[in-house]
């Protein structure tokens, strides 16, 4: 591991004018330093002070002329600077011992602290060896029993941190702590499954957090069986390969994907009752009411229609959706062992999409309220409405294309009713 890869970070003009205020009493912790000596892009700082830290954050907004928040908290204080590159947050850990701030760390990995100014790397708890193992360990036996939320964050580092695996011992401790997620405010919940679930290795997180008997538990408000989580899993790991399939027959298709809300539908799917779980999910404040509605038209899907009215009626319910749909439904078709039927029932709907797609997803209105109420001889009023739907409902299933059908259809309506 290249321990010179920190000194970069020194040209960055936010530790320059930290190491300025602070006369060099100051730290990089936490994921810059991790993500530095593994190599990867860091955008965003972490750093701690020992005490003045409202006045070193105070100085440093005014040199770089970032926007100053304070983010609070119950043992510290912290602040976090936001300028239009970079994300800074400085901890004040006050009178707390360096060693024992970094204790108060969820992983090893993120245990580290690195002296900008002297170049002094403290690594107490074994954090660079575990980087060089990609190993996640909690920092110490009490890691989640302070903040449960790190429970989530172990499947989310799983999967953002690449070839890392989660230390037996330490998924041990995240399970006897995850019933407390409950108590945990939602949006905390929400931004930690969203990281993981929106993730392309999104199976590897929710692989863990099966281990963890978070999934199905948080999704269902109660435990429940294995099935659930190995169907899941079976959908999520056959998404790549049917997303790569439908790139090659449709290439226009790529940029309608939507992964996120496969791998939200894949584990809401296999539950008992999907669309009471998703409701109860979402009430719960676990899921945007947008991801939630989109999520909703996924796990209901079972199998691609096999007639033209039936592939019509898909694509008018699927809108723009369709493309993450048929990737989708081709995951549910891999996991049952239906692959063949899925990738023999998807050249004739993906033509229809690109010859009508539009137009099925949102009819074009072609008659007007005033002309329904000429055409019926009626006041305005439901059977109005009523006719202006059996219009789209026909143009959906291709009975009506023009004008002309549209009023012949409504006359008809008109003798129907005597």
């Amino acid at each position: 591991m290249d321990l010179e890869a920190l000194a970069s970070l020194r040209r960055h003009r936010a530790v320059r004018a930290l190491v300025r205020v602070t006369g060099g009493e100051c730290h990089l912790v936490g994921g810059v330093v991790r993500d530095r000596l593994l190599g990867m892009v860091v955008k965003d700082l972490d750093a701690v002070v020992a005490g003045g830290g409202e006045g070193v954050a105070g100085r440093l907004a005014a040199e770089l002329g970032a926007r100053l928040v304070r983010l609070g908290g119950k043992e510290f204080a912290a602040y976090r600077l936001v300028a239009r590159r970079w994300v800074l947050d400085l901890w004040d850990r006050g009178e707390v011992s360096l060693e024992a701030d970094l204790a108060r760390r969820d992983f090893t990995v993120n245990s580290i602290a690195w002296a900008p100014a002297g170049g002094v790397l403290t690594d107490p708890f074994g954090g660079l060896d575990d980087l060089g193992r990609r190993l996640l360990r909690a920092t110490t036996g009490a890691s989640f029993t302070g903040d449960p939320l790190r429970v989530l964050r172990l499947p989310r580092f799983l999967v953002q941190l690449p070839g890392f695996s989660a230390d037996a011992g330490t998924v041990e401790l995240a399970r006897a702590s995850a019933p407390d997620l409950a108590g945990v405010a939602a949006e905390r919940v929400r931004e930690e499954l969203g990281l993981t679930l929106a993730h392309s290795e999104a199976y590897r997180g929710v692989e863990l957090l099966a281990r963890l008997e978070v999934y199905p538990r948080l999704w269902l408000g109660e435990a429940g069986n294995g099935a659930a989580a190995s169907e899941a899993l079976a959908i999520l790991r056959a998404l790549p390969a049917a997303a790569e399939y439908l790139r090659v027959l449709a290439p226009e298709s790529a940029e309608r994907l939507d992964l996120a809300a496969t791998h939200w539908a894949a584990t809401f799917a296999p539950l008992p009752e999907p669309a009471a779980a998703l409701e109860r999910f979402r009430v719960a404040g676990y899921l945007t009411r947008g991801l939630a509605e989109r999520t909703r038209l996924l796990a209901q899907l079972t199998a691609l229609p096999q007639d033209d009215r039936a592939r019509r009626r898909f694509l008018h319910e699927a809108g723009a959706a369709w493309a993450t749909a048929l990737v989708f439904l081709g995951a549910r078709a891999a996991a049952a062992g239906a692959l063949a039927s899925w990738e023999g029932a998807l050249p004739p709907l993906v033509e229809l999409a690109r010859r009508h797609g539009a137009e099925l997803a949102a009819p074009p209105r072609l008659l007007t309220g005033e002309e329904v109420q000429a055409l019926l001889g009626v006041p305005p009023g439901p059977a109005v409405g009523r006719a202006l739907a059996a219009v789209r409902e026909a143009q959906v299933e291709g009975t009506v294309s023009g004008r002309e059908g549209a009023v012949r259809l409504v006359e008809s309506l008109r003798e129907e009713s005597g």
